[in-house]
């Protein structure tokens, strides 16, 4: 039987490994963002607080406009995670997750992404899918990684629909049912999904 790689945060971000930092083991995001340079409070305030905060954090991760700094772009996600921005709380366990600015803790990457999750934010419920999964961070648990990756995929997110896809299609924690997993990577393809492509070709 033909297996699929389970795609993940670990897949989509591969290319940001080589960036990480060297920090104290108890530096905060807001710490490490004042040692760096920092978010700029009054624009953020502004222009609309949370939001703001969080688009500056995505301009000092993807350097666009500014010198691209992790550490800055942990501290404006985290200012705008607290304020209850669910795809800033996604975005700071990203960076926990794989030690971008912040030193790497998967239990705190985990609260974030369940904070985030509460919301309904598709992006986390898929980090929480690949976790349990990969068992990273937490007991390999293939049955709540099902409902993650449902939860995700009901949200409309290709990602997660290609992962629940691979699911079914390897009996990864429930019976085989190409049925099921053809279904979900026609979806995932229809939203552009290279990936779910190639994988609707080998059901």
């Amino acid at each position: 039987m033909k297996k699929f790689l389970i795609l993940g945060i670990c897949v989509l971000c591969v290319s940001c490994g080589s960036h990480r930092q060297s920090v104290g083991d108890d530096a905060s995001a807001d710490q490490i963002a004042n040692r760096n340079g920092a978010c700029d409070d009054q624009i953020a305030y502004r222009n609309g607080g949370a939001e703001e905060f969080y688009q500056q954090g995505n301009r000092y991760a993807q350097g666009k406009g500014v010198e691209k700094n992790y550490a800055i772009a942990a501290g404006c996600y985290r200012r705008a995670a607290e304020m209850g921005n669910s795809n800033a709380q996604d975005k700071l366990g990203v960076r926990y997750m794989l030690g971008q600015g912040v030193p790497q803790d998967l239990d705190i990457a985990r609260d974030w992404f369940e904070k985030a999750a509460a919301q309904g934010n598709p992006y986390a419920e898929n980090e929480l899918g690949y976790m349990y999964a990969a068992g990273k961070g937490v007991g390999q648990d293939y049955v709540t990684a099902i409902q993650w990756y449902q939860k995700a995929s009901d949200h409309g997110l290709a990602s997660a629909q290609y992962n629940l896809g691979l699911m079914y299609a390897n009996g990864i924690g429930t019976p085989v049912d190409k049925v099921k997993a053809k279904a979900l990577f026609t979806l995932a393809a229809a939203r552009g999904f290279g990936p779910a492509k190639k994988a609707l070709a080998q059901v």
